[in-house]
């Protein structure tokens, strides 16, 4: 089967480019997939990890005003996510309309499963 969150973390402890980061804790599997492919393609050299924590820390900047006014901020690695987008796009590794492309694949993907789901099990109206 695929592989847990909690082996994800495992495998990436040894890929991290910074030290002291060895307890990163990944909720869903969706958000270790993101950490590590940001990861990975550091390593690979399309962008510095310096480049990196700037791009990110402008999402952080971004959630932080988002919370100041009030409203519920993005997650921590909806932060990552919406930075990887960002990088990604800048470095020209993708264009947005590819990325949005691929979001709503998975989209339909996703709510493709769910449908099949729910309409195997009955329906109960209490």
């Amino acid at each position: 089967g695929a592989p847990s969150v909690s082996s994800h973390s495992r495998l990436l402890d040894a890929a991290l480019p910074c030290e002291g980061q060895a307890d990163v804790v990944f909720a869903e599997p969706w958000e270790a997939t993101a950490f590590a492919l940001i990861v990975e393609l550091s390593r690979a050299g399309y962008f510095t990890w310096p480049e990196w924590v700037e791009c990110f820390s402008r999402e952080v900047a971004l959630a932080t005003e988002i919370e100041a006014r009030g409203e519920p901020p993005p997650s921590y690695y909806e932060q990552w996510l919406a930075a990887a987008e960002k990088i990604v796009e800048e470095k020209g590794l993708a264009s947005i309309d590819q990325l949005r492309a691929k979001k709503l694949g998975i989209a339909a993907a996703g709510a493709a499963h769910v449908l099949k789901g729910a309409i195997r099990k009955p329906l109960t109206v209490a």
